[in-house]
């Protein structure tokens, strides 16, 4: 190519079409068969670099896509399970990620198919179904694998004579999984009795909102004495066939009280200082708001 010619096509082929650089460059006296040849090769060149640049720029967003899945997945697990959960979703995008790997080869090399005769945009839709794809369905092991962390709350115990006793403390609660209801276990001790920690656990299973007539409610309601010296044995007291409960509960179960009548004591080594009740009653509430 004339080299005048060539300098011409930089200077002015980005601003004139083709048929004004061959007007242009007949009118500057040039030959029309190296003009043509010159604007074809022309062409030609130009037509290879938007497609490099089309490749680049599909390769680039497909990658982005594919990457874009792994840190929603992550983001997301995190959010919903709480910190805890970052050991396990970072075990869980890493495989993630070598899957997303594969499906962006995959995807890429059917986009790159499409590019010429669709356009950036519409290759596009190609990685993006497979970055959804496998990122919701990694997300929706996940989320299935790791299980909630509880809410915080306090729960308040109080126990009638003989075995009197009241403490408070801060309480794990447990929402629904699955059903109305809740579990509320001490997360730490509500105090001690003759040398024995006092902690708790209810679940109540029902529908405070329901119209009568509903379904009857499950409650349960244990309570622990663990020795603090390794001379006694730990005494707990569990729901039997002929415990009574009676639970005031609010809608959406995040606070309640259930009074309690004829929790048993569990067969177990016998304390060698004090003779237990055999059966226990009193009141147990929560606070999870």
């Amino acid at each position: 190519m004339n080299p005048r010619i060539r300098q011409y096509l930089q200077d002015h082929g980005a601003t004139y079409t083709p048929e004004a650089l061959r007007k242009g460059l007949l009118d500057a006296g040039y030959d029309p068969a190296e003009v043509d040849a010159a604007l074809s090769g022309w062409n030609a060149a130009e037509a290879g670099g938007r497609d490099a640049q089309a490749r680049r720029t599909f390769g680039r967003w497909a990658l982005l896509l594919h990457v874009g899945a792994v840190v929603a997945v992550f983001v997301l697990v995190i959010a919903l399970k709480g910190t805890t959960a970052i050991g396990t979703a970072l075990l869980g995008c890493a495989v993630l990620g070598i899957a997303l790997v594969i499906g962006w080869a995959i995807s890429s090399l059917i986009g790159r198919a499409l590019l010429p005769g669709t356009g950036t945009l519409i290759a596009l839709i190609v990685p993006a179904i497979s970055a959804i794809l496998l990122g919701g369905s990694c997300f929706a092991l996940l989320a299935s694998a790791i299980g909630t962390p509880p809410r915080q709350g306090t729960v308040d115990l109080e126990i009638d004579a003989p075995l009197a006793f009241e403490g408070s403390g801060a309480a794990n609660c447990y929402i629904g999984g699955g059903l109305v209801g809740i579990e509320v276990s001490s997360s730490q001790p509500l105090g001690t009795l003759d040398g024995r920690e006092v902690t708790v656990y209810l679940s109540w299973y029902g529908d405070s909102a329901a119209p009568e007539p509903a379904p009857a409610p499950q409650t349960t309601v244990s309570v622990l004495f663990n020795p603090t010296n390794a001379a006694d044995f730990p005494e707990s007291y569990s729901a039997i066939f002929s415990s009574r409960f009676d639970a005031d509960v609010a809608p959406g179960s995040l606070s309640g009280t259930i009074t309690f009548n004829g929790l048993a004591l569990e067969p177990g080594e016998a304390t060698p200082t004090t003779a237990p009740p055999e059966t226990i009653s009193g009141t147990v509430s929560w606070d999870c708001e």
